[in-house]
């Protein structure tokens, strides 16, 4: 059903809006030297301290009477691993999913720490959930590969490799193919060059450094799993310093049930740098997943 990828799955989808460096589609000259440009980009945009983002995501569906808009942010240490994010998103009129959570407006939230993560679910959520006794965070330690049941669309969660690392996406453009120079513009008060290209997932593994490589062949096979998809066409904006300022992206995928879900995202890296350690949620706020999956029955809760 739609309306389950539209809960813990639709956020999964903004941890990849949020990180997605890769890169687009379009026209204008094909040269090695954009492949080069884009490549240096991947380099230097990942071995920076840090991110701040801004993002925009637009959901499209056959399922849908109209499209499904949202804006979120948050901010990624890379030498911490750890990073926070905010989405909010506008379910206009469709009484299907406002009768689900009780608002035309999905708020949640994600904490990332190290291998562990934090999602706050909406109160209408998790009163649905029995499990979850009224806590709003889940806690998901993707070391263990964590997945309960009756907590939907927790294994989009998991599955989905932007919520452990989102920086691994900027090295994907490391696999970057086609790629053409595609003008110039101002993105945030910078000049930048545009690029389009076409990211093949199944390079990207051999793309990586050998000490990533085995992380990103299970976020690859991630990713293909959760969109069907194989070929990402990007747009990626880069500026004199060889560091990814935009990036925008759209998602096309046919479900097993016939209904088609369109993804259109941007996303602004603002700022490069060290970030903040994000505040982690209160322990009694809080739902440990395996605590889920294991005993019968009972959950617990962990900070």
């Amino acid at each position: 059903m739609l309306l389950g990828r539209l809960k813990i799955g639709a956020f999964a989808t903004v941890g990849v809006c949020a990180t997605v460096a890769l890169a687009g589609c379009g026209s204008s000259s094909s040269s090695s030297a954009s492949s080069n440009k884009v490549t240096r980009a991947a380099f230097v945009s990942t071995n920076t301290a840090g991110y701040q983002m801004h993002f925009t995501l637009r959901l499209g569906s056959s399922a849908l009477s109209q499209a499904i808009n949202a804006t979120g942010g948050g901010a990624f240490d890379v030498r911490d691993h750890s990073g926070a994010l905010v989405l909010d998103m506008n379910l206009g009129s469709s009484p299907q999913i406002t009768q689900v959570l009780g608002s035309s407006t999905l708020h949640m939230e994600e904490v990332i720490n190290r291998t562990t993560i934090y999602v706050k679910l909406p109160d209408a959520l998790t009163s649905k959930i029995p499990s979850l006794s009224g806590k709003p965070w889940i806690k998901v330690d993707l070391a263990q590969a964590a997945s309960a049941a009756g907590v939907p669309g927790i294994s989009s969660l998991v599955n989905n490799p932007a919520s452990s690392d989102p920086s691994q996406f900027l090295q994907y453009l490391r696999a970057a193919g086609t790629v053409s120079q595609d003008g110039s513009e101002v993105v945030n008060g910078i000049q930048t060059t545009r690029y389009k290209a076409t990211i093949s997932l199944d390079r990207v593994p051999d793309a990586v450094p050998s000490a990533s490589r085995s992380s990103a062949q299970a976020a690859v096979k991630g990713i293909e799993k959760l969109t069907n998809l194989h070929q990402v066409p990007v747009v990626v904006w880069i500026d004199d310093h060889n560091l990814v300022r935009r990036l925008q992206l759209s998602l096309n995928e046919s479900l097993q049930t016939g209904q088609t879900v369109n993804t259109q995202i941007t996303v602004d890296l603002v700022k490069y740098g060290p970030q903040p350690k994000p505040t982690l949620p209160p322990s009694d706020q809080v739902t440990d997943v395996s605590s889920l999956s294991g005993a019968a029955g009972s959950s617990g809760s962990s900070g």
